[in-house]
């Protein structure tokens, strides 16, 4: 069976650079203008969403000219480059965030915000707001949700609505807002749809600090006995039939191997990071540290061995928030999940992978050649791969033995001792989704979607069809660092609906969110009661 490899890193630690440092014009335009010259070497197509290429190099030369004039920020640079590689529409290309803590902080916004199906609700406010809990956000500044929406697309990179819902409820510094609306003062005007459906206007102060806004807000309650830590799982009902699995990131033991085996050199940064996100304190040695990490298809293995012991006939596999990782370390899990059937399903996905020299540093190779399946690749090749059925005559055992061989697994002997037999599949599969599942994670969505899966929740920022993977590079003055897409993903028909949102299959309403008391974990609690109504 052919293999969808498509290696998705996280980001790795963001620049360090001091934020209001300013430098020479000339100095960030070299710098633009070495970025510009990787992205025509690196993204699959850096012209097609700027008009084509004649536009893509006029808006370069006039930002470059611009950059040029005068001294400015480095932040103020950051701003100016993430404008420009805003028409890309792609959420994996762009310059990694600045150190927080050298941005001098002006304040917040004592607001939380939450992305639903059809907009966003307020899910934290000012202690003297509490009755507006839950109200929809209607317009900032007396400008439409909408209006505002359409300027967030023009500062960053967002492959759909969700995409800019989630970028816009996800910092409420006052540095954010002013970007939106630079006449705006030291309040945050709100307009809001109350739960009986009455329009309000309120003014939200400006706080110091994010613990002074933290001590003076209220929020909507949260469901807290569900497992939190990444890989946890146990089940939520008394019968012990609906199993729960938290997935936070698409990374376990099994990449990390995979890495230390072919000498990569992002392992030790990526592994940091991953610790870092668990709370744990990483080994000093680097296959202690390894060898201490979860087995991301040896903790999937031991859950659905348990299910089986119980015949459980649910399974919840929560991807909420999980912004990615190793795409393919999920495929041993989909293979423990439903055998060979798994070779039988077409998820007709089609990647389009441009080599560059960013590409191959990345792997790790030397020289101007990439090499896939034994096949070599010259710089400026496009590789194009579709995923199919394989038709081939071989025998069952020996695509088994051909898909644990290529399997990206700590616990191959596992596998290998399936021979094409499920450890478990239950009777019902659900992936909860919001609009953080993004990358590897909406990956593993889709490919459970693919094989029977169905999917509940908030629908992904990530698009079905769009640009793919992390080339990180490095500007040589300013030092700041960023990811260029290398690839091209096509996961549906261009005209379908879910082409460039993939709507769950249950959504939520409104009216959903409302009944639960806009619990933070509407999502589930709306999921169990209908699996509880199903299985009257």
């Amino acid at each position: 069976m052919k293999k969808l490899l498509i290696l998705l890193l996280c980001c790795l630690p963001i620049g360090r650079t001091q934020a209001q440092q300013t430098l020479p014009g000339d100095t960030l335009a070299a710098d633009f203008h070495y970025l510009v010259q990787l992205l025509e070497e690196t993204h699959p197509d850096p012209y097609t969403d700027f008009g084509g290429k004649m536009f893509f190099w006029k808006a370069a030369r006039d930002l470059e000219n611009r950059l040029k004039q005068s001294p400015a920020t480095l932040q103020s640079f950051h701003e100016q480059v993430m404008a420009f590689l805003s028409h890309l529409q792609d959420g994996h290309t762009y310059l990694s965030a600045l150190n927080q803590q050298e941005i001098t902080a002006k304040g917040y916004f004592p607001i939380g915000m939450k992305v639903v199906p059809d907009g966003l609700i307020m899910i934290g406010l000012p202690k003297d707001n509490r009755p507006l809990l839950g109200s929809r956000l209607m317009a900032i500044e007396g400008d439409s949700l909408e209006l505002v929406l359409n300027r967030v697309a023009s500062l960053q990179g967002c492959e759909n609505r969700y995409d800019r819902l989630h970028a816009l409820k996800s910092n409420c510094s006052i540095e954010r807002f002013q970007k939106l609306f630079p006449q705006m003062k030291d309040s945050l005007h709100l307009t809001l749809l109350t739960p009986d459906k009455e329009t309000r206007h309120i003014a939200v102060p400006l706080v110091p600090t994010l613990q002074e806004a933290s001590q003076q807000m209220v929020w909507t309650p949260t469901t807290n006995s569900l497992p939190k830590k990444q890989l946890a799982y146990q089940y939520v009902d008394s019968n012990r039939q609906v199993m729960y699995i938290r997935i936070n990131s698409i990374m376990g033991r099994d990449n990390f191997e995979f890495m230390y085996e072919q000498h990569w050199p992002g392992l030790i940064p990526q592994m940091s990071s991953y610790y870092w996100s668990m709370e744990r304190e990483m080994p000093a040695d680097t296959l202690q540290a390894i060898e201490a990490l979860p087995s991301f298809s040896g903790t999937f293995a031991r859950m659905l061995e348990e299910m089986k012991q119980d015949q459980a006939e649910t399974l919840i596999i929560d991807l909420r928030g999980n912004g990615g990782g190793w795409t393919p370390i999920v495929w041993p899990t989909l293979y423990q999940l439903y055998g060979s059937h798994l070779f039988n399903v077409n998820m007709s996905t089609q990647s389009y992978l441009l080599v560059s020299p960013l590409l191959i540093k990345k792997y790790g190779f030397s020289g101007s050649v990439f090499w896939q399946n034994d096949q070599p690749y010259q710089i400026g090749e496009y590789i194009f791969h579709t995923e199919e059925t394989d038709t081939t005559d071989y025998p069952l055992e020996e695509k088994c033995r051909m898909f644990v061989q290529n399997a990206m697994s700590s616990v191959r002997d596992k596998l290998e001792a399936q021979h094409g037999k499920a450890v478990y599949t239950p009777r019902h599969v659900y992936v909860m989704t919001d609009t953080g599942t993004f990358s590897a994670a909406f990956h593993y969505t889709f490919f459970l979607w693919k094989m029977g899966a169905t999917v509940v929740g908030v629908p992904s920022r990530q698009a079905p069809n769009t640009y793919m993977e992390q080339t990180e590079f490095r500007l040589p003055r300013t030092g700041l660092t960023g990811s260029i897409s290398n690839s091209v993903q096509i996961f549906l028909p261009g005209n379908d609906r879910r082409a460039k949102t993939f709507y769950p299959d249950w959504m939520p309403t409104y009216e959903d969110y409302q009944k639960y008391d806009f619990d933070r974990n509407t999502e589930l609690l709306y999921l169990l009661e209908r699996i509880e109504k199903e299985n009257r």
